[in-house]
């Protein structure tokens, strides 16, 4: 058994404790040097000489440090380590010589950093972290195995790799038109712009996009490259289920001639792109261990139960479970909110939206292609935006989750608690004890909220949001910058959390997944007019109709796997595809 050490240096502060980690480890007290300072003034935990007790763990005051036994880790199977108590990387994914491999496991794991090894971009040092790697010796260490002649080409130079960055906000500070910037990999900027149905925007300055255009325009970009291997790191993100079906076509066309490499966290989408895929298991900032390929469907199915059964490796106490979604007995549903029909009118944009009930106790999603009016929806019935027409329901205590957060003070949540402790609207109680925990928050309690991650702001801004007593939560896109274990994680929680208060809940997402394991009903969103300048919404419906009206205007077709439920996408013109089509069931409930 292996054992580790990770100290997160973000979070240690040594000038601003008493250097508990050292005065408590009762190795350093029997006369050992487990725990020295470092040259950088912060300590360094000794792998050898630790016992594994915890003692540091817990009493670091910022949480800085993570002792972990690693039964599967084999040192020699090191790829890169960043530093002694540094992350480290253990083996690689193997891309094919044709075809679209998935690479799927927990943020913080080293899926990029995979990617940015694959690619040539970065030179891993084999766990020799005190000195630069070479490709000659990562030739060497993968002598005899697959990945020695992807290395060879690498070393020689002959390798051409197109990488999709993972956070395309950052290209929005490019200074170029959209044109230059998708061509300036040399390739056809405009047959690529118009794969991806861009071709109207090409004049238009980068800068201006929207989150959802940006990840287009660097598919476009990633697209237009002549390259031997492209590697896309979550190039669902931002996008509606319309643009994420279209961009999985796009690249399984690309994957009939090339090799291609996809991180992604929408698990239907996966399952639909990918042939196989290696599973990333381990623990956030700490290690990533990657596992053998899989068969797409083995890999998601293992991924859900959390069992690796050829290396014996159990990763997930719980296996993740999916339901049909029967409707409930007229007498068991009693509504809770009653909203009449409203309209919201812009120079260049109308939406109307009929009237609904939503239930007591219910989650109801709302689905629908970008630009049809959803979150706007969403603001009226918080009160944000007013309606041209109509009115929101009234005496509803509304909580409220936008779909774009920004923190605007420089508290941390441990001091948001406080401030909070006292305000009759909130159950910190819950916050605390079932909240911060469920979503993963108790590492990141004394963080200011503006120095939070992505997916940290976005957990933090649910459990504040669950935590206001409300008769109704507005909650526009939870899932966004989550892993797949934290999207289903949150999903399940979001559910038991509208039951156990008897309110009800409006969800806005794209991922089936989430919405399948949260939802007990849906409002379906479709364009109306020409040229996006307009939106109707109508429901809510059962799962079931509701998604057969989502997914007719998309035209794809939905079956449940026969070990975990799980829905999957049918291949486009397969015999089941085409059978479901005749009956007009798209979101099938049977098992097949």
């Amino acid at each position: 058994m292996a054992r580790i050490a990770i100290l997160l240096n973000d979070r240690c502060h040594p000038k601003e404790c008493q250097w508990e980690c050292q005065s408590y480890c009762p190795p350093v007290r029997m006369g050992q040097e487990c725990i020295i300072e470092g040259p950088t003034g912060k300590p360094i935990i000794s792998e050898t000489l630790c016992i594994g007790c915890g003692i540091c763990v817990h009493k670091c005051p910022f949480d800085a440090i993570k002792i972990l036994n690693t039964p599967e880790a084999d040192e020699s199977e090191i790829v890169h380590r960043y530093g002694y108590n540094g992350f480290r990387l253990y083996r690689l994914p193997l891309p094919a010589p044709q075809g679209i491999v998935g690479l799927l496991g927990p943020n913080g794991t080293g899926k990029s950093t995979a990617l940015r090894i694959l690619a040539g971009i970065e030179v891993p040092n084999l766990g020799m972290y005190d000195r630069p790697g070479s490709w000659e010796g990562v030739v060497e260490h993968f002598r005899g195995t697959a990945l020695q002649s992807h290395f060879q080409r690498i070393a020689r130079g002959e390798l051409r790799a197109a990488i999709k960055p993972q956070y395309v906000d950052q290209l929005a500070e490019a200074g170029q038109r959209l044109q230059e910037f998708v061509g300036g990999s040399g390739g056809d900027a405009s047959a690529a712009l118009a794969s991806v149905e861009l071709s109207d925007k090409a004049s238009r300055p980068v800068a201006e996009l929207s989150g959802g255009e940006l990840q287009l325009a660097a598919i476009a970009r990633t697209l237009a490259t002549d390259a031997d291997l492209y590697l896309f790191d979550e190039p669902s993100s931002y996008l509606d289920i319309v643009h994420r079906l279209q961009i999985a076509r796009i690249l399984r066309r690309l994957g009939e001639r090339k090799s291609v490499l996809v991180v992604e966290h929408d698990l239907a989408l996966l399952d639909y792109l990918a042939d196989k895929s290696h599973l990333l298991y381990g623990e956030e900032a700490a290690f990533g261990v990657i596992s053998h390929p899989l068969p797409m469907r083995t890999a998601i199915n293992t991924y859900l139960t959390g069992y690796l059964r050829d290396e014996n490796v159990r990763f997930r106490t719980e296996a993740v479970r999916f339901t049909a979604h029967p409707p409930k007995p007229p007498a068991l549903r009693t509504p809770k909110v009653t909203f009449g029909p409203m309209e919201k009118e812009y120079p260049a944009f109308r939406l109307r939206v009929g009237a609904g009930v939503l239930p007591k106790g219910e989650t109801i999603g709302i689905v629908g292609p970008n630009a049809t009016g959803k979150t706007t929806f969403v603001k009226m019935l918080a009160g944000v935006e007013p309606p041209t027409t109509g009115r929101p329901p009234p005496g509803v205590t509304v909580s409220y989750k936008p779909q774009y957060l920004k923190a605007t003070q420089s508290a941390s949540m441990r001091e948001r608690l406080v401030a909070l402790a006292s305000d009759p609207e909130f159950d910190v109680g819950a916050l605390e004890k079932e909240l911060i925990p469920a979503l993963r928050l108790d590492g990141v309690l004394d963080v200011a909220l503006p120095d939070l991650s992505g997916g940290e702001l976005q957990r933090a801004a649910v459990a504040l949001s669950l935590a206001r007593r409300a008769t109704l939560y507005l909650l526009d896109e939870p899932s966004a910058y989550l892993d797949s274990d934290e999207r289903m994680n949150m999903a399940r929680l979001i559910r038991r959390r509208v039951e156990h208060e008897s309110a009800t809940a409006l969800v806005v997402d794209h991922d089936v997944y989430f919405l399948d394991l949260a939802c007990d009903g849906l409002m379906v969103f479709v364009p109306e007019g020409t040229e996006g300048r307009g939106g109707m919404g109508e429901g809510p419906f059962g799962m079931r109709d509701g998604m057969n009206r989502l997914l007719r205007q998309v035209e794809v077709t939905f079956r449940r796997d026969p070990e975990t439920f799980r829905p999957r996408i049918n291949q486009e013109d397969s015999v089941l595809d085409r059978e479901q089509r005749a009956k007009g069931e798209y979101y099938y409930e049977a098992i097949a």
